[in-house]
């Protein structure tokens, strides 16, 4: 009986084994399908996927195609980014993307900036054509320095006619802009009507006629009412040529600018010096310092007319001497009283003019830039320019838009399939202010210059760093 149940016991282990071996096979199969992790490796992610294409149109409200509109791609990890420009018809496009999730941005000159933050691009050339439609930019409570020169000087010119010493005295011949605009013709006439037509050139003119009829200067013109008429329209005529033939005529003729711009900077010795030298020169239409030749001319000639309607002096040439003099020394005072005293008391002065702090864009400020130029054939050393290819904001401010221009010096190495790139004295022009930069966020950090090329271009994109902490004119 014991012998039976042991032979019984070794046979069915026996058949165990064998059926043990065919079953272990679809055992792991199904574990491997149902068990999460364990699937085979080429069903995880998009791994085997083919690449994409994507391709889309840039256009304003209107429907018309925005050209040099600037596209970047980022991936969801840090693995660098690509960058495009929109062509002729508003077209960009990117290939060769692989399968995932990408942020898109594109941005151009007087446009809002567009973006889509989780893009999904699937396998394959299926990826549908994007059409973008960019807002106009929302207007900025900075000026803007692009605006052409005659537009920037009517907005800086309708600050200046508000201008008034103690709230009541014209004072419009002065400008607390940091970067004014030159007037042109018709601007320094409108701002000298507007001086010789204010209230308080009649007020004035009617105040020192009567002190000239008290003390009975030019006895000539007599006394009583028709005496004090005489030395009214004397003493308008004369202010009225002062201005018109000194500040508007002569000016616009010879293209010099008749205003005071004030300083504020530096030292008192420095301030006082360029207040008494620029008595004696005037800046230029051209924004170049020039021989004061206007006034002096001006002068002389102002001088000569009075001559029609003021008694004639015996002694015509020393007159002229005095009045070229004094005109010298009068413009010196005034100078001074603007730059040191005015200031304080003058009403509607712009407000980066009137104590507001500068703006400081810190060191270490990434500034990405396109190259204006194809750097595919670049060889040698030489200047290169770029193009800024997004805003600059300190504060919530916009210090430098799309599209600033900045320049350097290059210097290019390679053997046509990869290229070496050094640069030095690259700036930027922030307003009227050039920003220097470097290749590297730390002052003393290594690392090599970051740039890439543009789709389907020879142009760089580049990525450069604010080189020291920069003040800047604080925004209106």
């Amino acid at each position: 009986m014991t012998t039976g149940i042991a032979v019984w016991l070794r046979q069915t282990a026996a058949v165990v084994r064998r059926w043990r071996v065919h079953l272990i096979i679809p055992y792991l199969t199904l574990w491997t399908i149902f068990v999460p992790g364990l699937a085979p490796a080429q069903s995880v992610g998009f791994q085997g996927s083919a690449p994409s294409t994507i391709q889309g149109t840039v256009k304003d409200a209107s429907g018309s195609a925005v050209t040099g509109a600037i596209v970047t791609l980022e991936a969801p990890v840090a693995v660098g980014h690509r960058t495009a420009i929109t062509d002729q018809t508003g077209i960009f496009r990117f290939l060769a993307v692989e399968p995932g999730n990408y942020k898109i941005t594109i941005a151009a000159v007087g446009f809002q900036a567009w973006t889509a933050a989780n893009l999904a691009v699937p396998s394959g050339d299926n990826q549908p054509l994007l059409s973008v439609v960019l807002q106009v930019a929302a207007a900025s409570s900075s000026v803007n320095v692009n605006l052409p020169r005659h537009e920037l000087a009517a907005e800086q010119l309708k600050a200046e006619e508000k201008q008034r010493l103690l709230g009541v005295f014209p004072d419009y011949f002065v400008s607390y802009e940091s970067n004014p605009a030159p007037l042109t013709a018709a601007q320094k006439f409108q701002l000298g009507w507007k001086t010789i037509t204010d209230p308080v050139a009649f007020i004035g003119t009617g105040i020192a006629a009567g002190i000239q009829q008290g003390r009975n200067n030019y006895p000539e013109f007599g006394q009583g009412v028709e005496g004090y008429a005489k030395r009214f329209g004397a003493q308008y005529a004369n202010r009225v040529t002062g201005v018109v033939v000194e500040r508007v005529v002569m000016q616009s003729i010879f293209h010099q600018d008749p205003r005071y711009f004030y300083k504020g900077t530096g030292s008192v010795g420095s301030r006082a010096l360029y207040a008494i030298g620029t008595a004696f020169v005037h800046k230029g239409d051209n924004g170049h310092w020039q021989p004061d030749y206007t006034d002096v001319l001006g002068g002389l000639a102002a001088g000569e007319i009075s001559t029609l309607y003021y008694p004639s002096s015996s002694r015509p040439v020393r007159r002229l001497v005095d009045n070229v003099l004094l005109g010298f020394g009068g413009r010196a005072a005034r100078n001074l009283a603007h730059e040191f005293v005015f200031r304080q008391i003058t009403t509607h002065v712009p407000k980066m003019a009137a104590g507001l702090p500068p703006r400081i864009l810190p060191e270490g400020t990434s500034v990405s830039l396109i190259s204006l130029a194809d750097w595919s054939s670049k060889a040698g050393s030489g200047p290169i320019a770029f193009m800024l290819a997004g805003d600059i904001q300190v504060d919530g401010v916009m210090v430098a838009p799309i599209g600033a221009r900045a320049w350097g010096h290059a210097s290019f190495a390679g053997d046509g399939k990869a290229m070496e790139v050094g640069l030095d004295r690259v700036r930027l022009k922030v307003g009227d202010t050039d920003v220097p930069l470097r290749s590297t966020r730390l002052r003393d950090g290594g690392g090599a210059l970051e740039y890439h090329r543009l789709e389907n271009s020879g142009r760089i994109a580049i990525v450069l760093y604010v080189a020291g902490n920069v003040t800047l004119s604080a925004a209106r």
